[in-house]
């Protein structure tokens, strides 16, 4: 059933973050030694102290009218020593989810979000074959705890992206460069990710699971002749890396080539649904400035179009052929897991939310089931490589702040009303 406008009576609307992210402290964790590596790298220290100002929080989604919030839990502060479970640090959790409760907000809970115990990087981290079963060890615990809480589980968030950053490009740890550490890495994690979703359907059996992919609109520039072939070869190409090739893996079972060969047991269709995570377009310029990428400038922006903080392309049709594409491959519910934009004066913010919220109501009208919209972030937030300098969120701290103030943008106000309209006046506010 739908209402006056274009979204479903139940529709989700929501917001996300992940616990590395703005709990602070994560001290027993890969990420948090990372940053201690040199004096350039941003530290998350406390971040927004989410951990200790979840009760403020929680009350501010609540007068936001959020319906659900994407919440991470951390493997690392669970596990910090090999086969300890900190049961100070689970206690920590039910009482942020029941503090969620009892604000009427539905919790997505993201099992992994890129971050893993120091203890496990040591070892070799997504490396090492005994990963696979000591992520499991920490799902099996994790689903045991806190099973009664979320309405959606969400087992890998863009497991993509460490892999690419993390053993090619080397910008995230461990900082490698080695295509065969990478294919083992990415079946490993595919492994995880089939036996994190068994794990949790054996403790409910009608749970909804999915993964969080990060879908960028990948395009050709679309230059003439040899350097437009070329352009299309590495669109295409990227596209394989970055989503392609997981979705296929996952779809069939069988490891995409990119990977390696064989099959995983449990991987066939292992999502209930899935997750979308959107932000921006790249349109892949030939550059023979541009040798270190393969000749592809990657920041070639056309004339007119609108960039973020992090001069990421705004694209808001990209969204609705992200999720036709998905949808048409997997034919399973979709969930917009994270969308939003880095705008730290607050400028773009209201219009890229309408903007991206009216193409997914051209995919309802055109008969696509998206249930959820959770936007990226509630609240500005460690965004890894770049400290504190990019601001995500809804709400605003200054991280120099000693009491790190929480200050509600004038787009929170405009989602709000989106939300208490449940997306009527979409077109009001374009």
């Amino acid at each position: 059933m739908k209402t006056l406008g274009s979204f479903p009576d139940d529709f989700i609307w929501g917001s996300a973050t992940s616990g590395h992210q703005v709990e602070g402290q994560n001290q027993h964790s890969n990420w948090w030694h990372w940053e201690l590596k040199t004096e350039t790298q941003p530290h998350s220290g406390r971040a927004v102290d989410y951990w200790n100002r979840f009760e403020e929080d929680h009350a501010l989604m609540a007068e936001m009218g959020l319906q659900a919030f994407r919440v991470g839990i951390e493997w690392a502060r669970i596990e910090p020593r090999q086969g300890e479970f900190d049961m100070e640090a689970v206690a920590r959790y039910l009482e942020i989810f029941d503090s969620l409760n009892k604000h009427g907000i539905k919790i997505c809970l993201t099992l992994h979000h890129w971050v893993v115990p120091q203890w496990a990087a040591e070892k070799g981290d997504w490396r090492n074959p005994n990963m696979v079963a000591w992520f499991l060890e920490y799902v099996r615990f994790a689903v045991e705890q806190f099973a009664a809480y979320p309405f959606q589980w969400v087992t890998l968030n863009e497991p993509m992206v460490p892999a690419l950053a993390g053993y090619l490009s080397a910008d995230f740890p461990p900082g490698r460069h080695n295509y065969f550490e990478f294919r083992k890495v990415v079946r490993n994690m595919l492994q995880a990710h089939a036996g994190a979703y068994q794990l949790i359907h054996q403790q409910d059996p009608q749970a909804m699971v999915g993964v969080a992919m990060a879908y960028p609109d990948l395009q050709a520039w679309g230059s003439t002749g040899l350097a437009g072939a070329y352009e299309r070869f590495i669109a295409g190409l990227a596209k394989r890396f970055i989503y392609q090739a997981w979705d296929d893996s996952v779809k069939t079972g069988k490891i995409h080539p990119l990977f390696g060969r064989g099959e995983i047991a449990g991987l066939k269709d292992s999502v209930d649904f899935c997750g979308i995570n959107y932000y921006f377009r790249m349109t892949l310029r030939f550059s023979f400035k541009h040798a270190r990428s393969l000749f592809i400038d990657q920041n070639a922006t056309p004339e007119g179009i609108e960039k973020n903080d992090f001069g990421w392309q705004i694209w808001p049709k990209g969204i609705r052929t992200t999720i036709s594409k998905v949808w048409h491959q997997f034919a399973k519910p979709i969930v917009i897991t994270e969308n939003g934009i880095a705008d730290r004066n607050d400028e773009k913010r209201a219009h890229y939310i309408t903007s991206h919220l009216k193409q997914i109501s051209l995919c309802l009208e055109d008969g696509i089931p998206v249930q959820g919209y959770y936007h990226w972030s509630f609240i500005d937030n460690f965004e890894w490589n770049e400290g504190f300098d990019m601001a995500f969120g809804l709400v605003a701290v200054d991280p120099e702040d000693p009491n790190l103030t929480r200050k509600p943008r004038k787009s929170a106000s405009i989602y709000s009303k989106i939300i208490r309209e449940n997306g009527r006046d979409l077109n009001p506010v374009l």
